[in-house]
């Protein structure tokens, strides 16, 4: 179960729960819309959703996704900038569905015990987040200090105006090219990530059990995404992770570069020195020859392996095959 968290004010908050509904703002860039579609695109339905109240400090839930995300423009909330929050998903109650809040202050308690890494209201860039993924690990530690401030919670209150239903249609917003690939690098993560959260890829990338986007590191830059792998007996035991670096043309030394230094970050913060543990991947459409040419001879001389992989586009889908070397 992916779990995601949405950036609202009181009011709004207020909205969003009687309608049944959650949503982020659009942008005024094509590139900066396909990159909004590609956050949303990770949430499927049963997905936990949470919502962090601006102003407040403070994170309110337990929700879960009831439908996929949709864009539909039809005005709900209040902005003072006249914003409509076309990007959204159908909100439904679970049993946990808690009066009193998580604050800010104990996640970053939290933060300081490394129990939550990726929680992350700014993005690298400055401008806040309006919505972001967490990893499974981190949402016990969120769920449990819900529990330990509500030790009795009465029954939620039902949706009082549930928002109609709309089908899924937000890769069909999405800008291609005449070829019918992605026009941005942002539409390729979109398609890849609406794949993952559909277990699409689970041939070529393994039976990965979580999966993340837009992952912060320390050093001001995003690893494209991250998947978890987990102990077949101890669902709740990570062994590995697959770092994974998207490129919509050709993956030259600047990203072979890029990713390896999010392998040796990662390898430090979160893997314990396993490089075992890590398993690199480099998607892109084509490879530059001194790519290929480092990547094999880092297998032979190193033993550490970063794996091409191919991706045609068809018909707004993407298929991933292996890159031999």
């Amino acid at each position: 179960m992916a779990v995601h968290i949405f950036l609202i004010n009181e009011e709004n908050y207020a909205i969003s729960i009687r309608r049944g509904l959650a949503a982020i703002p659009s942008g005024t860039m094509p590139d900066t819309n396909d990159q909004i579609i590609s956050r949303l695109s990770l949430v499927k339905e049963g997905d936990a959703i949470l919502f962090y109240l601006i102003g407040k400090k403070q994170i309110k839930g337990i929700y879960m996704a009831y439908g996929k995300p949709f864009y539909d423009d039809t005005p709900v909330w209040h902005s003072d900038t006249g914003q409509i929050y076309p990007y959204r998903v159908r909100i439904d109650n679970t049993d946990m569905v808690f009066d009193t809040p998580v604050l800010l202050s104990d996640i970053f308690d939290l933060r300081d015990n490394g129990k939550i890494w990726t929680f992350s209201l700014q993005r690298p860039n400055g401008y806040s987040n309006s919505m972001f993924s967490i990893s499974n690990a981190e949402f016990t530690e969120i769920r449990e200090l819900f529990l330990k401030i509500n030790p009795i919670f009465g029954r939620p209150t039902p949706i009082s105006e549930p928002y109609r239903h709309f089908e899924a249609n937000l890769m069909q917003r999405l800008h291609f090219d005449s070829q019918g690939s992605p026009k941005y690098e942002s539409g390729l993560t979109a398609i890849f990530f609406n794949g993952l959260a559909d277990g699409r890829y689970k041939d070529s990338l393994g039976h990965y059990t979580d999966y993340l986007a837009y992952v912060p590191t320390s050093f001001q830059k995003e690893i494209d995404g991250l998947l978890f792998y987990s102990d077949i007996e101890s669902p709740n035991r990570v062994i590995a992770y697959g770092l994974i670096e998207l490129k919509r043309d050709i993956f030259n030394e600047d990203g072979l570069s890029q990713l390896l230094r999010y392998e040796d970050w990662f390898l430090k913060k979160r893997a314990g020195g396993d490089s075992r543990a890590i398993r690199t991947v480099a998607i892109a459409k084509r490879f530059d020859d001194r790519v290929v040419d480092y990547v094999r001879r880092r297998k032979q001389f190193e033993g550490k392996a970063v794996r091409l992989l191919r991706y045609d586009c068809t018909n707004g889908e993407i298929a991933l095959s292996e890159y031999n070397y």
